[in-house]
């Protein structure tokens, strides 16, 4: 370890041994040198700010800065909702209850707030898709399913079974909003 010739040096420690000042070089972007949990922060003052001394925490910085579903809260949902139902879990008694309530009432309403910010991040971004454009798209793609299999003798039993498919992963009642094109069934073969 480096020390200081001068006592007034701005480079020396700011730790104490015993009654005097330490004369160990301070640690660079601390007043501390490393026997006094001097930290480097010259790296970390790089990474935005955020005072991240151990190189784990950077890698994972880095990952997350490099990631496209960072304007995603999803995950955190997730995350938020599997908290609740582990609080939930650990409830065996009213005085459980009582005494969980208030964590788990602060954790719905973190899941709300974080809902709510998801959906008008998304919305902001352009990628939330709305009920009647995946509905246009089912209607799209079941054409585009029909007309590709109509050169096919006996296609409408697999096309029935593709649009039953096709609706049930749209949603429950799309069959009453969708204009489903018309099966024509040959008697013939």
């Amino acid at each position: 370890m480096a020390h200081v010739r001068e006592p007034d040096d701005p480079a020396r420690c700011k730790g104490s041994c015993g009654s005097e000042q330490c004369w160990n070089r301070a640690v660079t972007g601390s007043d501390f040198c490393e026997a006094h949990n001097g930290i480097d922060k010259g790296p970390a003052n790089n990474m935005r700010s955020y005072l991240l001394a151990q190189a784990e925490d950077q890698a994972k910085l880095a990952q997350y800065a490099e990631s496209e579903n960072i304007k995603s809260l999803r995950d955190e949902i997730a995350l938020a909702r599997i908290m609740v139902e582990r609080y939930w879990n650990m409830v065996k008694t009213d005085n459980d209850f009582i005494a969980r309530a208030p964590s788990i009432n602060s954790l719905l309403l973190t899941i709300e707030r974080l809902i709510k910010s998801s959906h008008s991040i998304e919305q902001s971004l352009q990628t939330l898709l709305g009920r009647p454009a995946v509905i246009a798209f089912a209607q799209l793609l079941v054409q585009a399913v029909m007309d590709e299999l109509e050169s096919i003798p006996n296609y409408e039993p697999i096309a029935d079974r593709i649009l039953k498919r096709v609706m049930a992963t749209v949603s429950a009642d799309a069959a009453k909003t969708m204009i489903l094109p018309a099966i024509s069934y040959d008697t013939e073969s």
